[in-house]
């Protein structure tokens, strides 16, 4: 069975951050997410030991910015990271 955001996407990519993406190569990172509880908030360098943190799907990088393409996102409470495309392409309840 396919999953649902699968079948929104035309014919085996999907374009993430005007990236295109083959489905397959990020299907099991939106599957594992699908399965954790996100929050939105803003990277906050003062919060973290890095200067910066990558999406769990597609590896955008999110950090302490005024531009809130990398400067917000989504947090799980393991402290892992989607940046918001991913999380209202994919995860986001419809």
């Amino acid at each position: 069975m396919q999953a649902l955001w699968y079948l929104n996407m035309t014919d085996d990519f999907v374009t993430i951050h005007g990236d295109q993406w083959k489905v397959e190569d990020i299907q099991e990172p939106v599957e594992w997410a699908k399965g954790e509880s996100w929050k939105k908030v803003a990277w906050l360098s003062v919060e973290h030991n890095d200067d910066h943190d990558h999406c769990q799907v597609c590896w955008w990088t999110l950090f302490d910015s005024e531009e809130l393409e990398n400067g917000e996102g989504y947090i799980s409470g393991k402290h892992n990271w989607l940046c918001t495309e991913c999380y209202e392409q994919f995860i986001k309840p419809k």
